[in-house]
């Protein structure tokens, strides 16, 4: 009986149970299991895709939906977490997975009532195809592409089968034929009386038949050939694209050799004459190797399988094993601001654990935490960056460029350096060029230093001086003469470099030797500009008391900030109990990450008009900051579509989410004169009474949330603390 085709009215009304069922008998699957298999496309971002020519597991059936009036060809949409573990645009895959009914808001917009998509976390890999598909199914122009080893082996199997059945077949025709054939000569010799003997006849018979067989051999053994040599020819340039690989890879290795045989070469020869030390060298040959060991621990991808919801668990367990405790939210909020790669404000009272969660949390992932202590009297850049003395000819480097160049030296170690008490100088002096340059999100930020022909006129007397050591060697033939003491001793060789350099005695040539030293060890060793490491997060710690500076709009439209409450006031047991429910058997090693699964520098996601959350904080615009004086902007909604997508991973209640970008983004931004008239209404008066009140809306669950932690309880404190000092709202205070 033929599948019933459905048109909407008849399915207007019906419940996801109903609609499955359809699918079900359509599909002809049982007990609601939706397991497919289909190639997989990727689109050029590599972040979505597509599951097509979808066909059952149980039937081998290539399936559409029962729907009149669209186009019935099935394509499922892969969830971008899934996206990253297949291959690119360029390479087609084929895989197993279930599917699972689309959300309703996806379904109504694309008008499909029974659309699905594939459910996360189900794929795995196809090791064979099915025999009885058609070429057709295959997607991918670059056929080569699909010469992988399973696909090679299937068709491999697939030939030798068919050989064999085709064998088989002929063996069998050629029986059939010969028992024939003897058949009708029987018949023949039982009528021939004459005196040719049985034997001859049989004989004949026997002859004949062989023949046909070796006739047929001939054609089977043209098959094989033919199938032989198609194989031998793949193989063939198979081995000549890896001829050419290697050939191209020598030819880079053989230039390297030499680029690298040169510059040792001149390396050398400063060395000899003392213009360098032995521990420049490597840095004069690019080759500095990272001293940092290997880190014991254990795999986020392959043990955790890359779940942050997990990550964020043994975290948690690992700092209760050392003796740290903190709440898992703030761990979940911790991690999901690292992966924005914006810039993280921790703020609260002196000993909260703002420094402790940087060290601690370092070390949980196997990092390495630098704490740089902020001066009172920072005021510019050059105070977080140093800078170039031309007197001394060198870079004058601070501790944060140090370890701003260790962590460009170990690339695969996240770094996590704080700024403590980075609010004792005004943080706008000396941070805002570098925060602005931070706000390259679509390229690396690169960090100059001093110009770049300070370095150039460096190398240039340099090389002047080499030349004339070199061509005094030759005129004197005082090839003996191997360092710079012996070159002082050698009286007809110092004078020609004393004439050559314009110098009266040997002070003169002993001083330009030390002056040349410290220029070059100055150049060699701190470039004249770098990039920002992709393996760095930058983390403030600030304290707020009568000692300290506010921060400005334009840091605070910039960072997030993550408020502390004193450790005595959290809820041990309450954290105990949440260690003990995850149940892992091994907490003494840290959970190692890879650089770019602790945070990209990517672009924010874009603005969408008909986002709930883009509308949300448009209408509080609108209705509440505009009014209240308080900076918002598309960058500040940008940034809370980051850190929603990327908070979703460790916890799925969108309506913390909402209250942690309220504390991070837009409470700490109220400091203002709440006296100040709006019509018929003060500005304290429009907080009291109309804006906690939707916000108490918006977070329905504010009750059950931590004091510290809840943007309706830190608001009402906010509003208490304006009404005694005189209306003047400081979230601060």
């Amino acid at each position: 009986m033929e599948n019933k085709i459905y048109n909407f009215d008849e399915l207007e009304g019906l419940s996801d149970i109903d609609l499955e069922e359809i699918l079900e008998r359509s599909w002809n699957i049982e007990n609601g299991n939706f397991e497919v298999w289909g190639e997989v496309k990727l689109f050029a971002d590599k972040t979505w895709g597509y599951l097509i020519n979808p066909r059952t597991i149980s039937e081998n059936k290539l399936i559409s939906y029962p729907l009149t009036g669209i186009n019935n060809t099935c394509k499922f949409f892969i969830n971008p977490k899934d996206v990253k573990k297949i291959g690119d645009e360029n390479t087609s895959s084929f895989v197993r997975c279930k599917l699972q009914l689309s959300p309703l808001s996806e379904r109504e917009k694309h008008n499909i009532p029974f659309e699905m998509n594939t459910c996360p976390g189900s794929f795995s890999l196809l090791e064979k195809l099915p025999f009885d598909i058609s070429n057709d199914i295959f997607t991918n122009d670059n056929m080569s592409s699909f010469m992988s080893k399973s696909i090679y082996d299937f068709y491999h199997e697939k030939a030798d089968e068919k050989i064999k059945d085709d064998f088989y077949i002929l063996k069998k025709r050629l029986n059939d034929e010969l028992l024939e054939s003897r058949k009708v000569v029987e018949e023949e010799l039982n009528g021939i009386k004459n005196e040719k003997s049985v034997a001859e006849i049989e004989r004949n018979t026997t002859l004949k038949a062989n023949k046909v067989l070796i006739a047929k051999k001939e054609i089977l053994d043209s098959k094989i050939e033919s199938l032989t040599f198609k194989e031998q020819e793949k193989v063939k340039h198979i081995t000549q694209l890896k001829k050419e690989f290697h050939d191209l890879e020598a030819g880079m290795n053989n230039k390297i050799e030499r680029l690298r045989k040169y510059v040792s070469d001149k390396a050398l020869f400063l060395k000899t004459f003392e213009f360098v030390d032995e521990e420049d060298l490597g840095c004069f040959l690019l080759e500095s190797n990272s001293n940092n060991e290997i880190v014991d621990g254990f795999s986020f991808k392959n043990i955790l399988g890359g779940d942050y919801y997990k990550a964020v668990s043994y975290i948690q367990a690992y700092l209760v094993k050392k003796g740290v405790l903190y709440p898992r939210h703030i761990v979940e909020n911790y991690i999901t601001l690292l992966r924005t790669k914006d810039l993280i404000v921790l703020a609260g009272d002196s000993g909260s654990g703002k420094t402790n969660l940087v060290k601690s949390f370092a070390k949980a992932v196997g990092g390495k935490s630098i704490i740089i202590p902020v001066k009172p009297n920072w005021t510019s850049s050059e105070d977080l960056l140093g800078y170039y003395n031309p007197l001394e000819k060198k870079y004058l480097a601070t501790p944060f460029l140090e370890a701003l160049i260790e962590a460009n030296k170990n690339p695969d170690i996240p770094y996590f350096i704080c700024l403590d008490e980075m609010n004792l100088a005004r943080v706008e002096y000396y941070f805002a060029d570098f925060l602005s340059l931070l706000e390259s999100r679509d390229e690396e930020p690169e960090i100059k230093l001093y110009a770049e022909d300070e370095s150039a006129h460096v190398l240039s007397e340099l090389k002047a001086v080499v030349e004339i050591i070199q061509a005094g060697k030759e005129k004197y033939s005082q090839d003996g003469v191997v360092n710079f003491i012996e070159l002082l001793k050698d009286e007809e060789l110092t004078q020609h470099l004393r004439q050559a350099f314009g110098f009266s005695d040997k002070n003169s040539l002993i001083k330009y030797h030390s002056e040349i030293r410290r220029m070059l060890s100055a150049a060699i060793t701190m470039p004249s500009s770098i990039k920002m490491p992709e393996n760095v997060h930058i983390i403030g710690a600030i304290n707020i008391d009568e000692t300290t500076h506010y921060l400005s709009p334009k840091i605070l439209d910039r960072a997030h900030i993550m408020r502390f409450e004193s450790p005595l006031l959290s809820d041990w047991d309450q954290i105990l109990s949440e260690v003990e429910r995850y149940d892992f058997v091994d907490v003494t090693k840290p959970l190692l990450f890879e650089i770019k699964e602790l945070g990209e520098r990517n672009d924010y996601p874009k603005f969408d008009w008909n986002n709930e959350f883009c509308k949300l904080f448009i209408e509080l615009n609108k209705e509440f900051f505009h009014k209240l004086g308080i900076e918002f902007g598309m960058r500040t909604i940008r940034q809370g579509l980051n850190y929603l997508a990327f908070f979703e991973s460790v916890n799925d209640d969108s309506i913390l989410s909402i209250n942690n970008f309220l504390l991070h983004k837009v409470l700490p931004k109220f400091t203002f004169d709440g006296n100040k008239s709006l019509g018929q209404q003060t500005k304290l008066d429009l907080i009291e009474k109309v804006f906690i009140e939707r916000i108490k809306k918006e977070l329905p669950t504010y009750t059950e949330m931590p004091q510290i932690f809840s943007a309706v309880a830190v608001l009402e404190s906010v509003i208490q603390d304006a009404k005694v000092n005189d209306g003047v709202v400081n979230f601060w205070s």
